[in-house]
């Protein structure tokens, strides 16, 4: 089956995004808080990226290797620039990165600015890697329909039509303004790269079964600030 374009699945989720947007405007988000933590250790929206690193995460590069964020920010300014988050033990690296943003009227650190969205990489994830977990549900090797299941189980309100069977996504809407996507790839486009010390359940993905392979979690659309900043 070909693949999805970045447009195609931008443009999908656009449209999804705006129907959530238009749902959440009056009389807020419905659905749980949404609560993503990497190790243990919880990335939460509207704190400082400090607060990460005070819970025992660290900034890295690409590679895992741990590494001062020296970005800052002007006034009122959002990067769409992403930041590695790692783990304090090895191995460090993971696949999450968060966009930050400072609301204040100077100019802040990176550390000192506050996280407005948090994206995790299912496909490029591997067993040697800290678990991920989003509202307490490991992604981690869960088809579509394993991951549909559970966000349901957890009390977010997704109806089946809500599910795109063309391109494979699904946008829904948390409390407090947080907007939710889901991505799926086959199993053939996953990393699945051998464990030398495995920090969770060694899998063997089908490559013809959907998989959670992008979660991507941001309260953007309630930020009162100038996105055309850097």
């Amino acid at each position: 089956m070909k693949k999805k374009t970045v447009f195609q699945r931008v443009a999908q989720a656009a449209a999804l995004l705006s129907t959530v947007c238009m749902l959440t405007a009056c009389g807020g988000s419905s659905g749980p808080k949404v609560t993503i933590k990497l190790d243990g250790v919880e990335i939460p929206f509207e704190k400082t990226l400090q607060t990460c690193i005070d819970g025992g995460l660290i900034t890295t590069d690409y590679n895992g290797d741990e590494q001062q964020c020296e970005i800052s920010f002007g006034a009122r300014e959002v990067s769409f620039e992403s930041v590695h988050l790692g783990t304090s033990s090895e191995p460090h690296r993971s696949e999450v990165t968060v966009m930050l943003y400072n609301p204040e009227s100077e100019r802040k650190t990176a550390y000192d600015s506050k996280i407005m969205t948090i994206n995790y990489s299912a496909a490029t994830d591997n067993a040697d890697q800290a678990p991920v977990l989003f509202n307490d549900i490991d992604f981690w090797g869960m088809t579509q329909e394993e991951a549909i299941a559970a966000l349901k189980e957890k009390g977010f309100e997704i109806e089946d039509d809500d599910v795109d069977d063309e391109y494979h996504f699904v946008v829904f809407s948390g409390s407090d303004s947080v907007t939710v996507t889901i991505d799926f790839d086959l199993g053939s486009e996953f990393e699945n790269t051998a464990s030398t010390a495995s920090k969770k359940k060694v899998l063997e993905f089908d490559p013809d079964t959907y998989y959670v392979s992008g979660v991507k979690a941001s309260m953007s659309s309630k930020l009162d600030i100038d996105f055309s900043g850097s």
